[in-house]
């Protein structure tokens, strides 16, 4: 191993320590890795949403400015901004100049 970082991944320890870190290995882990440090794309909102959820960060999911993600917002909340009471859509009038 030529660097500190490739002999963490193949060993599983922390040369300096000699105490055991985490490494991901399977596709998935290192998956749900990458979506964190991205979380800012929108195709990778699920992994991270699963991702903070699987390490008990609930706390990161939210609308503050504390938080990486929104909620996910569900069809019902999405009908309800977009209609006006009777399920329709609600379009604005074009102006007539």
């Amino acid at each position: 191993p030529g660097t500190i970082s490739t002999c963490m991944f193949y060993t599983g320890l922390d040369p300096y320590t000699m105490k055991e870190v985490y490494v991901a290995k399977t596709p998935h882990d290192k998956a749900l890795q990458r979506a964190l440090l991205q979380y800012y794309d929108p195709k990778n909102r699920d992994l991270c949403e699963e991702a903070l959820r699987k390490a008990g960060r609930h706390d990161l999911i939210g609308y503050s400015e504390k938080c990486l993600i929104s909620p996910k917002r569900t069809n019902a909340v999405r009908a309800s901004k977009n209609s006006f009471g009777d399920g329709k859509r609600y379009e604005k009038k074009k102006k007539k100049y």
